[in-house]
């Protein structure tokens, strides 16, 4: 029984970390600019196709293909804020389904190009071998992200709480009428959330991709975690989302170590999730603030 519950909280931790990173931009999302991004799916694939697509294609290293993918993530970003959001804000089921169509029109792209029988690997495995933690193995890189996640975290909390553009954002998501009142430039920092909910993405994918599958439809199921960790932390809420992605991550060791059935991780963290709204609508944390 403790071996079990050993087995729980590391894999839980190590999972939740990596979650945190998967879902971090899309409650910054809806934290400050108040949509539902459900294009964010296409950042997942298209971080590690395209990074593939400078190696393979263009005989890129490493290094400078993450630099291109980067630039290319940032000029999508910025082509969706501004003949997107900025555009059909008011319109709200026109923009979602844009945003839809976008993920969409990604995924398909990459399926051309680089369809799933396609031997795509990424040199990016900071730690080769395993962490031994008792009878707990983990694959070094895998805690090495976890952590990276947390680094990360903190530096976004420090960011939002310390910084006078972090507490710019803050007020922003609270009223954009009163932000533009007291001369915050608006525009500036939407433009500004819009490349930097890429981050935490990008280092999370670069960071799985030599551990976990690799597919053109990635990107759905790490949008259905995004999607369940922001509505159970309370949508933008930086807080709760690091509360919820621990909680996910140890419901997914739950169903992996003491079910044994690790098809059935999103239908449990899906329940867990109904229960949980069902106490607390507002989810875990206040979602009118970023903290």
């Amino acid at each position: 029984m403790w071996e079990t519950l050993f087995f729980v909280l590391i894999y839980g931790f190590v999972m939740g970390a990596i979650y945190l990173l998967i879902a971090l931009g899309f409650s910054l999302i809806c934290g400050v600019l108040r949509i539902f991004h459900l294009g964010y799916a296409y950042i997942f694939p298209l971080t590690i196709y395209g990074t593939w697509m400078f190696m393979r294609e263009w005989g890129f290293g490493l290094i400078p293909a993450i630099a291109g993918m980067v630039i290319v993530q940032f000029a999508i970003g910025i082509f969706i804020y501004r003949f997107l959001i900025r555009k059909y804000i008011a319109d709200e089921m026109t923009l979602l389904t844009a945003l839809l169509l976008i993920a969409l029109i990604v995924e398909q792209a990459v399926s051309w190009r680089y369809p799933i029988q396609e031997a795509v690997y990424l040199p990016t495995t900071l730690v080769d071998g395993v962490v031994e933690l008792g009878a707990a193995v983990i694959p070094a890189q895998l805690v090495i992200a976890a952590f990276i996640g947390l680094a990360l975290t903190a530096l976004f909390v420090l960011f939002f709480v310390k910084t006078k553009e972090g507490l710019a954002i803050r007020a922003l998501s609270q009223s954009i009428e009163s932000s533009r009142f007291i001369g915050i430039k608006v525009e500036s920092l939407y433009i500004f959330v819009t490349m930097i909910v890429l981050i935490p993405v990008i280092i999370a994918m670069l960071m799985v991709s030599p551990v976990w599958m690799i597919e053109p439809a990635m990107g759905w199921n790490c949008m259905i975690i995004a999607i369940l960790i922001a509505v159970l932390g309370g949508l933008g809420n930086i807080k709760g989302t690091i509360i919820a992605s621990f909680l996910i991550g140890i419901t997914h060791a739950v169903m992996c170590f003491v079910v044994g059935e690790p098809r059935f991780m999103n239908l449990a963290a899906l329940l867990l999730v109904m229960v949980i709204l069902v106490i607390r609508p507002q989810g875990l944390a206040r979602s009118e603030t970023l903290w």
